[in-house]
């Protein structure tokens, strides 16, 4: 009995201290547009569908929020290539925001919400298949008639291709929230981003795990990753300038405590 008292005080009291805060939660639905220019020519376009969530702290008309999002793109249009979902395993772009937040009541059913601050928005994608890897050689001396052979055959090799490009900006959202009760409210927004700091990085491996020691007397130290036990085949990073919008209309549910 004094267990439920006790957890029924501290949801009380953690209660309280979050409506002090002007604690929201929103959970919805986005139809998201990212688009990669570079002198009036896009470069990159998605534009799918997605899942968002809002938290915001705002005590009166002043506060903070987070956001992130994810679109689940079934294509990607890099310039005249299309990265279609069916090439790889996966393809995701998170979008996220975190920053100051206003609100401001029309009525009391309406209010205003503006959100500012940083963007984060970042497209993977991926995928895996097996292959067999002939890390075998052989060496032929005809003047001495000698014939030397080594290596390995690594058989259903896990390969892994990995793409991860993050974007840094600035993200601006308007929102306006039709308040059902005093506690459920509706919420219909528009968020932009723009984005200028870039960071890209690739990697191609195969999973030699389980043919560790083989791998290590086949290959060049250099090319192997301790830690994973895998071979590297392909690495790249790149920070770069570039210019991304992302427009995100949204509809979501929100619960204020």
């Amino acid at each position: 009995m004094k267990r439920i008292l006790i957890i029924v005080l501290f949801l009380s009291a953690g209660g309280m201290l979050f409506g002090q805060l002007g604690l929201s939660l929103d959970l919805g639905f986005q139809y998201g547009m990212a688009r990669v220019a570079d002198n009036g020519e896009t470069l990159r376009k998605i534009v799918e569908p997605g899942v968002l969530l809002t938290v915001r702290f705002v005590p009166d008309t002043i506060g903070a929020f987070a956001r992130v999002g994810l679109l689940f793109p079934s294509k990607v249009d890099e310039g005249d290539l299309t990265l279609s979902y069916s090439q790889f395993k996966y393809i995701l772009f998170i979008n996220g925001g975190l920053g100051v937040s206003f609100k401001v009541p029309l009525n009391d059913r309406f209010s205003f919400i503006f959100d500012a601050g940083a963007s984060i928005n970042d497209l993977l994608y991926g995928g895996s298949y097996t292959e067999d890897i002939d890390g075998s050689w052989e060496i032929k001396l005809d003047n001495i008639g000698q014939t030397y052979k080594g290596g390995h055959v690594f058989k259903n090799v896990k390969m892994s291709e990995v793409y991860n490009d993050v974007a840094v900006g600035l993200l601006g959202n308007a929102a306006m929230r039709f308040n059902f009760t005093q506690n459920i409210h509706l919420e219909l927004g528009a968020a932009a981003s723009f984005d200028f700091l870039r960071f890209k990085s690739y990697k191609f491996s195969a999973d030699l795990s389980n043919d560790w020691t083989e791998a290590q007397k086949t290959f060049p130290a250099e090319k192997l990753d301790e830690s994973s036990k895998k071979l590297i085949l392909e690495k790249d990073m790149d920070f770069s300038i570039f210019k991304q919008f992302t427009i995100i209309p949204s509809i979501s549910i929100g619960f204020t405590f």
